[in-house]
């Protein structure tokens, strides 16, 4: 243990009193002199510890130096010492020579030269130093690698494979899978509300119950399986060698698994997942389409409720194809110039004049024409567009009011709606100056829409936003009051300047329904008191527009006057509103209503389901005479295209499983496609063009 730490150097003579002038030459407290009497000795040294270098006589009886020095350069670990060969002044020239192409770095001469020896020995000892300092960094630096590479790889909270090392392990078990001709699940998992464990108990809260998370899923999954973080609160887990049916036991035994509460500091937390599948190779051959495949599922798990699973394949009909690709059609939708606004006129009630619109977006899409927002906006807020689709909106309302003062058209309050997400944003306000006054709009002809249910559970942050809006002049008004919860509170606590009817209320006027009567009469006298204005939504008749009268309701909107319209059909209206009156006092006036085609708009709207059944019967039906299929082929492919499992298709028909499996196996061969999905999107492919064959 005293030499620890100490340098090597091997001294080789067969004299011993010349291994004694070397050693009181070169002794110093950082060398570990080691003395050899010949070179098997020294070889025996050299296989048992490492040596800065090497002071080697060359003339020593038995294996000489020369024969020494070859043996040590021919070894791995040995090649590298530097070797200085200690011989008589009357070696020649040829010997000197050998001993140079044998391996030796130096010759010192006898007898020794203190000075020298000392100087040259330093010398290697100065560069055995250096060449340590080299292997240490190169350690420590391969070790910072490693580290990195770690973290490269795994997620920095929970300790899991992130999304790039399940991106490189699915490709390596893919291509596995491929070649031994196996099957390979891949799940989606996402936490339920788990947001409102963030706002509520803190992130610190909310991170301890993710590792938390991360360990169960670990624990609950078979070995071999491979679990990994991919975002916020998401899990991807791989399936080696898994087919549907074990891919749902997987996945009922993790649902059953979370069950049993969380244990956070003094909390006892109870949470859900939903979880969507998808299994190679029937929903996609590569890593992209069973990832992407896995996440639809897990929207159509999430849109059926909590703690729910689903399977790509097995419930994919029509309507959640046509949803899953427009989650990837409205990112590029504004790009594109695809949204529009339209806007539907509000009307004094007592005046007949119109005192302001509410602006209503419409999305064109090239391939499906113009879609609800009651469809997009939903799938906005799940995929976080909708602050962006926000700000485009009230940003296109200004230049549309400036565009109208250009024509010389007194423009009126246009109102916007904004979602929940909008208020979270934190410099909302910030962004809404910005956009006025670059846009050099009044904030008194703006109003914002919020609703019932978007106040819930931010209260503190909307109150405290929707004061700042009111202090710079836009309105604010409450929309589908009465659907939602309907809280006093919030007409006491909020500056409302309007509150808005739900249209569910004005349609049951028309039927008689003494409940609805009542409760719009009720709204109606409290926004009396409260100083607010009322607005009914959904007027379609005059007898809903009488009682609104008789109940002293200020405002309404709905087909009775006008649809929602084009800015420039709006325009007409803006443009007549000083010379006529829609409304009169006992009846509707429509003689300064721009030509629209209402009737025709009120007939798709009330066929519009009639009509989208329609087109899909005539695609199927086209599918049918294209590929030959059967009239029992035809009874199982409708129910595929409803979105059936085969055992549900097992029920309705009354045939086996194996029968069923039968059938899809022979339909695929037929439309040359792989999987139900490809079968799915041929048939909405087909119903795209029969669609258009219908308004031709």
């Amino acid at each position: 243990m005293k030499n620890e730490g100490k340098i090597n150097i091997l001294l080789v003579d067969d004299r011993p009193e010349n291994l004694l002038t070397l050693e009181a030459i070169l002794e110093k407290d950082d060398y570990h002199l080691m003395k050899a009497s010949s070179g098997e000795e020294a070889l025996k040294y050299l296989m048992k510890y490492d040596f800065a270098a090497i002071l080697l006589d060359v003339q020593m009886p038995g294996m000489d130096g020369f024969g020494t020095a070859k043996i040590i350069k021919a070894r791995e670990k040995t090649k590298n010492i530097p070797i200085l060969f200690i011989t008589a002044n009357n070696m020649d020239t040829e010997h000197i020579f050998m001993g140079y192409s044998v391996g030796a770095i130096d010759y010192i001469l006898k007898p020794f030269n203190p000075i020298i020896l000392k100087a040259k020995v330093e010398g290697f000892v100065e560069i055995y130093r250096m060449k340590q300092k080299l292997i240490q960094q190169a350690d420590a630096l391969a070790e910072r690698n490693s580290v990195i590479e770690y973290m490269a790889f795994h997620d920095g909270l929970t300790d899991l494979p992130n999304r790039r090392m399940l991106k490189d392990q699915l490709l390596l078990k893919l291509d596995q899978a491929k070649k031994m001709k196996q099957t390979l699940g891949i799940m989606y998992l996402d936490l339920d509300r788990f947001k409102y464990i963030n706002d509520s108990l803190g992130h610190i809260v909310g991170d301890k119950l993710l590792q938390e998370v991360a360990r169960r899923l670990s624990s609950s999954v078979r070995e071999g399986d491979f679990v990994a973080r991919v975002g916020g609160d998401e899990f991807n887990i791989m399936l080696p060698e898994t087919d549907r049916e074990n891919a749902l036991e997987v996945a009922e035994h993790i649902l059953n698994s979370f069950k049993q509460p969380f244990f956070i500091d003094n909390y006892e937390l109870f949470i859900t997942t939903c979880i969507g599948l998808s299994i190679f190779p029937y929903d996609g051959e590569d890593s992209v389409s069973l990832l992407r495949n896995a996440d639809a599922a897990l929207y159509r798990a999430k849109e059926q409720g909590k703690n729910k699973y689903k399977v790509f394949h097995s419930g994919m009909n029509i309507q959640s194809y046509r949803t899953f690709l427009m989650q990837n059609d409205l990112r590029k939708a504004s790009e594109r110039g695809e949204f529009t606004l339209v806007y539907q006129p509000r009307v004094d009630i007592e005046s007949g004049k119109i005192t302001s619109a509410e602006a209503l977006l419409r999305w064109n899409h090239p391939s499906w024409g113009t879609i609800s927002p009651v469809e997009f906006i939903p799938i906005a807020e799940e995929i976080s567009l909708i602050v962006e689709i926000g700000e485009w909106v009230l940003r296109e309302v200004c230049e549309q009011i400036n565009s109208w003062k250009e024509k010389g058209i007194s423009p009126v309050r246009i109102a916007i709606n904004f979602s929940a997400q909008q208020f979270s944003q934190k410099h909302l306000i910030k962004h809404i100056q910005q956009i006025l006054t670059e846009t050099e709009v009044n904030p008194e002809l703006l109003e914002i829409e919020i609703t019932e249910s978007a106040i819930l559970g931010n209260e503190d942050i909307i109150l405290q936003t929707l004061q700042r809006l009111k202090k710079m002049g836009i309105r604010i008004s409450l929309d589908d009051f009465g659907t939602g919860y309907s809280s006093l509170n919030y007409l006491r606590r909020f500056p409302i300047d309007t509150i808005k009817i739900d249209k569910s209320f004005i349609q049951d006027i028309s039927e008689n329904k003494n409940e609805s009567k009542a409760i719009v009469e009720s709204i109606t006298n409290l926004a009396k008191k409260l100083n607010m204005s009322i607005i009914a939504e959904g007027v379609e008749t005059e007898e809903q527009l009488d009682v609104l009268k008789e109940y002293d309701c200020q405002e309404f909107q709905g087909y009775l006057c006008s649809p929602p319209i084009l800015p420039k059909d709006f325009e007409q209206f803006l443009s007549n509103v000083s010379e006529n009156l829609l409304v009169s006092k006992n009846s509707v006036v429509k003689e300064s209503q721009p030509s629209i085609n209402i009737n025709s708009m009120n007939l798709y709207q009330s066929e519009e389901k009639n009509l989208k059944q329609e087109i899909l019967e005539a695609a199927i039906n086209q599918t049918k005479e294209l590929y030959f299929l059967s009239s029992r082929e035809m009874d199982v492919f409708k129910l595929i295209i409803s979105g059936l499992s085969n055992k549900e298709i097992s029920e309705q028909l009354f045939i086996s499983e194996h029968t069923v499996k039968n059938h899809i196996t022979r339909i695929l061969q037929k439309l040359n496609v792989t999987d139900r999905v490809q079968a799915i999107a041929m048939v909405y492919k087909t119903c795209i063009n029969e669609g258009e064959k219908f308004f031709v």
